[in-house]
């Protein structure tokens, strides 16, 4: 009788039919449909995808995680996201949550182009598309946010200048009282691969009272993994937020398991004292 494993391995691959491509001043992107998924990729690297039939879905694990944010928050009303890619976490918080506004900014204008075009990224009042650099953004905008979501990447690594304890102060500023800043890192907890996210855990620690880990993937890789980073002052417990994700904000939050998420909080230690604090 013929394996299982060998069997699914004879299947045919759904193939790669690029649907767009263009070099923008910073990236080469591709529009990419495999079977009903729709990848955005600058370079040789994923951003982004959405399933065709169900535009406000992806298969990648991380952004469910930044919903975590409202287990601090969970008044939250003004959400500002760095980094747009395909628009995965901004078309996601501007339908689930119909009275937060986001903001989003986004260095390319290409990006926003392609997001809004083959991404189903809404045009709507309470989306806020700005065109900028993140930094800049954050020192010169009057605007306070509840949460603040840094998922913004040169390569695979998260630019210095959205890392440094003086972006971490600028960004307090700009921080409703009780706010909270996410952010997706690839890297690792242990390992080679880990002083990066172990520098930047060092610096929000010296900047923020908490901030807690959750491991986006299984496992904790020494390779590298999405790891989704929180800091607030919010005056909240280990053991209140776990309560909050389990109930899963008194239902307010529908991502898929958002109930099971506390399950990939890590809560062993983690090395700092050989890495600096991140600074310009």
């Amino acid at each position: 009788m013929p394996d299982l494993d060998d069997m699914l391995s004879e299947r045919p691959m759904a193939a790669e039919v690029v649907v767009h491509a263009r070099v923008s001043a910073f990236h080469t992107i591709r529009v990419i449909d495999i079977g009903q998924r729709r990848i955005m990729q600058f370079e040789r690297n994923r951003q982004s995808s959405m399933y065709l039939d169900s535009p406000f879905d992806t298969d990648f694990e991380y952004p469910g995680f930044f919903h975590i944010a409202l287990a601090i928050q969970p008044k939250a009303a003004r959400t500002l996201v760095i980094g747009l890619g395909g628009g995965t976490v901004v078309k996601r918080m501007w339908r689930d949550y119909p009275a937060m506004h986001i903001d989003a900014v986004e260095l390319d204008p290409a990006v926003v182009e392609v997001a809004r075009e083959y991404f189903a990224l809404p045009d709507d009042p309470r989306i806020g598309m700005i065109v900028d650099d993140g930094r800049h953004y954050i020192e010169h905008t009057p605007d306070i946010y509840d949460i603040v979501i840094v998922d913004a990447f040169d390569d695979d690594r998260i630019p210095l200048s959205l890392t440094t304890e003086e972006f971490l102060w600028a960004t307090r500023t700009r921080m409703a009282e009780d706010g909270v800043i996410a952010y997706n890192v690839i890297g690792s907890l242990l390992g080679d691969h880990s002083r990066a996210f172990r520098s930047l855990h060092r610096t929000l620690r010296n900047t923020f009272r908490r901030v807690w880990v959750f491991n986006a993937d299984e496992g904790v890789d020494a390779k590298g993994n999405n790891l989704v980073v929180l800091a607030t002052d919010a005056t909240l417990t280990t053991d209140e937020l776990l309560a909050r994700i389990a109930s899963r904000v008194d239902g307010r939050v529908t991502v898929s398991a958002f109930q099971h998420f506390g399950d990939n909080l890590y809560e062993g230690p983690i090395r700092t004292g050989d890495v600096p604090i991140l600074s310009d």
